[in-house]
């Protein structure tokens, strides 16, 4: 088999161990594939002779989009009520069925610098977190039976207190909304609410 023959060969299995690069670390991967290729001698008087080459493939791979890096259940599930899951964001508004949450982003450490960086605001951000609340609509999300809330009564992170969602939305309707929150949610209702305290 001729020497270039065996080049394509090798290009065509490099292709195919290439399929599987990781596209979620947004890194670069190198492949590298040895071919041998060998003559046989056309007389007896030449001397059979073998070569391998080296055929390096470079596949680099995307970084993730930075609302991915959200903490949580993330911060972009779509239109629509929010799904299952934990999230991030401010009460706007309460009754004793429901709430008016405004979803929001929140990022912590690496990701913080990179979304902050981003949206052209100090980067690394202060204090180690940034919030990301570019869409101002609010979603009605309904509340559950028995809801705990989580809450820092002086705003001391070593003070927390837990009480029952009746008593928070007075304490609420006193204190103001200023404090985001994180809202656990399952079969589409409230079933914690935690205030996320910053300095």
């Amino acid at each position: 088999m001729s020497h270039s023959r065996l080049v394509i060969i090798g290009l065509a299995l490099l292709a195919a161990c290439g399929d599987g690069a990781d596209t979620t670390l947004g890194t670069t991967t190198s492949t590298t594939l040895a071919v041998t290729t060998s003559t046989e001698p056309t007389t007896s008087s030449q001397p059979s002779t073998t070569v391998t080459t080296a055929v390096t493939s470079t596949t680099e791979t995307s970084a993730p989009d930075s609302d991915d890096l959200a903490e949580g259940s993330g911060c972009t599930p779509g239109d629509g009520p929010l799904p299952d899951g934990q999230w991030f964001g401010f009460v706007s508004s309460m009754s004793d069925e429901s709430l008016e949450f405004d979803l929001a982003c929140w990022f912590t450490g690496d990701a913080a610098i990179r979304a902050s960086a981003e949206d052209g605001e100090e980067s690394p951000p202060p204090n180690d977190y940034y919030v990301r609340n570019s869409n101002p609509d609010t979603r009605e999300v309904a509340v559950g039976e028995v809801v705990d809330v989580t809450f820092f009564p002086d705003g001391d992170p070593n003070n927390r207190s837990d009480i029952d969602y009746d008593d928070w939305a007075g304490m609420v309707a006193v204190r103001g909304y200023e404090l985001g929150a994180w809202l656990d949610i399952e079969d589409g209702s409230i079933t914690l609410i935690q205030e996320q305290w910053v300095p």
